[in-house]
C-alpha cells in the first residue's frame, strides 16, 4: 500500500511540473494587449569587463573632469610625547604619527570603514557597550603636500593621485 502511495505521489510531483499548452495558450491569449507593451525582461550572466564597459558608457562613480588623474586628500595630526630625551624625537615621533593618521584617513576614503559594536545586556540593563572601528588598505605613492608644527602638534596634509580609470577598476565593485 505504501509504495503504491508513493509511486501517485511522485507521478503527481512530475505531471504538475510539465506545464499544460492548453493553459499557456488561455493565458497568452488574454494577455496578448500587455505582452506587446512591456519588453521581455532577459537575464544573462555578466562579466568584469561588460561591467567596465558599462561604467565608461555611463561615467559612473567618478566625476565628469577632462583630467583622466583623481586626486584624494587627507590632513593627519600627531602629538608630540612628553617622555622624551630631546625635542628632536619629540619632532620625529609627532611626524611619524601624523602621517600614520594621514594614511589611515586616505584608507578610510578609499576603503571603507569597517565598524564592529557589541552590547551584553544582564538583567534587562546594559552592562557594557563596546565600538570598534578597523580600516584596511594600501596606500602606495601618497606625498606630502604640506606639513608644520605648531606647539607640540604635527600636521600633515597628503596627496593621493590616482588615474581615473585605475580607480573606476579598483574601487568600483
Amino acid at each position: 500500500m505504501k509504495k503504491i502511495f508513493m509511486m501517485l505521489v511522485v507521478a503527481g510531483i512530475f505531471v504538475g511540473c510539465v506545464p499544460s499548452t492548453n493553459r499557456m495558450a488561455g493565458k497568452n491569449a488574454s494577455n496578448t494587449s500587455v505582452n506587446s507593451q512591456t519588453p521581455e525582461i532577459i537575464v544573462q550572466k555578466v562579466d568584469k569587463d561588460d561591467v567596465r564597459d558599462i561604467i565608461k558608457q555611463e561615467k559612473m562613480l567618478a566625476p565628469d573632469t577632462t583630467d583622466s588623474e583623481l586626486s584624494f586628500t587627507a590632513v593627519g595630526e600627531g602629538i608630540a610625547p612628553m617622555n622624551t630625551v630631546s625635542t628632536a624625537q619629540a619632532l620625529a615621533l609627532a611626524k611619524r604619527a601624523a602621517i600614520t593618521d594621514a594614511y589611515r584617513q586616505l584608507a578610510s576614503k578609499l576603503y571603507g570603514v569597517k565598524v564592529n559594536g557589541k552590547d551584553t545586556v544582564k538583567d534587562a540593563m546594559l552592562r557594557s557597550s563596546t565600538i570598534t572601528a578597523q580600516v584596511n588598505g594600501l596606500i602606495k605613492n601618497a606625498s606630502i603636500i604640506d606639513e608644520n608644527f605648531n606647539q607640540g602638534l604635527y600636521r600633515v596634509n597628503v596627496e593621493l593621485k590616482i588615474d581615473a580609470d585605475k580607480w573606476k577598476e579598483l574601487f568600483a565593485y
